[in-house]
């Protein structure tokens, strides 16, 4: 039927470029033969994409190694994550951003938070370590200064909606001024929950409603549990829980990760006519992290539960866990549901599932990010690594049992979806990632240099991140400190907890690496943090390249002085 939340108008298509072309010299294919014809008529129709994005969730929150290079978490329990990781494909060497809204903003443009069609750093501003310290982070956001993305980015979900996908997003969106802008400009054709709030501050309803840190839109799905609700939709996917237990949920108030699942099935249900893509974004395992988050059954379980040796904080776990049975529900419903598009097939035989999580976990909210340095909000591997794993019952989509360790970014995602979908990416968008298509259903390796850059500071909550630029290259990470103007230099394949700087040892690296980074904040033109007024001149000799303002240069010993206002260039001095 058709949507409440349709949108009927929609912006002007902007100028495509296709993602296939003929190769010079290539000649174009003859028409089809009969052969040809009826391969095509016997192949699967374009796949649905279920996209599961947990918020806050460390590297090692999982149950499964798989994801995290043998580090799973023995307290928390995902079986149904541990399931897909085993029987589809695990990325253990995943990148998202420091926090949430810049994820959620390089998942949605699939570009870099210097491009013009993001501009998102961090959460709520660039300037969260105090009002004396030696630099300010630029503006970020839309031109008032909001943290949403500008009005005239394409995004992923505008994308497939003009490739004739149906496309829903539900729960937390975070970088829209309001509901509205989901469906209006960032081209979901429904939107169940998401809001500009960063955060569920309560996870249950109350009298059948959420508060408003969530969309009313959600409030659908969220009556009290009911027996036959606890019988159909928690029973079947628990464990270790008691029969008492879990009947003593009846007449209480719905948990919104609950919610989130069942808006994702109505709109599986009302959309598996045509090809859709549905965006479930969870609320959990986010702050507010403690015994009132948690649904009773699960938090009982924890409570009663032995630790192990990896962190154990029993709301923090019944969390995790009620996203593993959200997860677990949406593919119990793809692997038993007709496809009408595939006949004589369930949904799962041409769906692509894709979990991952926005950042790397807090470490005081009862996170694991394994041997990782760091936590949430730190370009440290802690803050930035983040469990992904792939899933379809179809092996022409996934080709299953495999870990794949190539360095992969969020900024992936995009291109995927649109290779998938064979859709057309809007033209002059210099998209950041790579379509993992190929990775998916063969041996296929990813090479490409990953970066960050955080021009402003988050010294708060136990982190101090300050202005640093990062890339990553194969085994190396190169890391650059503003502040100081010193480089550091990792070899993750030997050193994951990033213990020693390698910088000194190895300057031939830490040129080629570098090098790199300067080249990629020129062509971004990425904006950088200026000297605090009333802080007193840098005076550096540079002997070497610089990148400020937009521009690199060369520099043979000049003296240079930065006054404040101005931007403290990247230094990379020649060996």
């Amino acid at each position: 039927m058709p949507s409440r939340h349709t949108v009927l108008g929609r912006l002007a298509a902007p100028a495509v470029l296709t993602l296939a072309a003929v190769a010079p010299g290539l000649v174009p294919a003859a028409v089809p033969t009969a052969t040809t014809a009826a391969k095509a008529a016997t192949a699967p129709p374009r796949p649905n994409v279920v996209f599961v994005l947990a918020d806050d969730l460390g590297w090692s929150d999982l149950s499964t190694g798989r994801t995290n290079l043998g580090h799973p978490s023995d307290y928390n329990e995902t079986p149904t994550l541990a399931r897909l990781a085993e029987d589809g494909v695990a990325f253990d060497n995943a990148y998202a951003c420091i926090n949430c809204a810049p994820s959620r903003a390089q998942l949605l443009t699939g570009t870099y938070a210097p491009r013009p069609e993001n501009n998102i750093y961090a959460v709520q501003d660039l300037n969260r370590g105090g009002d004396d310290t030696l630099l300010v982070g630029p503006p970020e956001g839309d031109p008032t200064g909001d943290v949403v993305l500008p009005a005239e980015t394409t995004t992923v979900a505008e994308t497939l909606d003009r490739a004739g996908y149906d496309t829903g997003y539900i729960g937390k969106f975070h970088v829209a001024r309001n509901p509205q802008e989901i469906t209006t400009i960032h081209g979901f054709d429904e939107n169940w929950g998401g809001s500009h709030a960063g955060n569920a501050t309560a996870y249950h309803a109350s009298d059948g409603q959420f508060n408003n840190s969530v969309s009313p839109s959600l409030d659908e799905f969220a009556g009290d549990y009911t027996q036959q609700y606890v019988d159909e939709n928690i029973a079947p996917y628990s464990h270790g829980v008691s029969r008492d237990q879990l009947d003593a949920l009846v007449g209480t108030d719905k948990h919104v990760t609950d919610a989130v699942g069942d808006a994702t099935l109505d709109f599986v249900d009302r959309h598996k006519g045509k090809p859709f893509f549905a965006w479930l974004s969870e609320y959990a395992v986010h702050s507010p992290v403690g015994n009132a988050q948690a649904r009773s059954d699960l938090l009982a379980k924890y409570q009663a539960k032995t630790p192990g040796s990896t962190p154990a904080k029993a709301s923090y776990a019944a969390l995790a866990e009620g996203l593993d049975q959200t997860v677990a529900r949406l593919v119990d419903h793809l692997e038993t549901t007709p496809d009408p598009r595939n006949p004589g097939h369930p949904l799962a035989d041409n769906t692509l599932v894709l979990f991952t999580s926005d950042n790397g976990g807090r470490s005081d909210l009862g996170a694991y990010n394994g041997p990782l340095k760091g936590q949430k909000g730190e370009l440290a591997e802690g803050g930035v690594r983040v469990p992904y794993i792939a899933w379809s019952a179809n092996p022409d989509l996934v080709r299953g049992h495999r870990v794949v360790s190539s360095p992969v970014n969020h900024t992936d995602l995009y291109p995927t979806l649109a290779d998938l979908a064979g859709a057309t990416l809007p033209k002059d968008v210099p998209f950041d990632g790579t379509s993992l298509r190929t990775a998916l259903a063969s041996e296929a390796a990813v090479h490409r240099p990953r970066f960050a850059h955080l021009p402003g500071y988050l010294v708060e909550g136990g982190r101090s991140q300050r202005p640093q630029s990062s890339v990553r290259d194969g085994r190396w990470k190169a890391l650059y400190s503003y502040e100081t103007q010193e480089w550091e230099l990792y070899d993750l394949q030997q050193d994951i907890g990033e213990t020693t700087n390698l910088a000194a040892s190895r300057p031939d690296l830490v040129q080629r690496l570098g090098g790199e980074l300067a080249r990629w904040l020129d062509e971004t033109d990425a904006p950088l943090a200026t000297l605090r007024e009333g802080k007193e001149p840098v005076t550096m000799t540079v002997d070497g390249t610089t990148y400020a303002d937009g521009s690199r240069h060369h520099y043979d010993g000049r003296t240079l002085t930065i006054e404040p206002g101005e931007e403290l260039p990247l230094v990379l001095q020649d060996s």
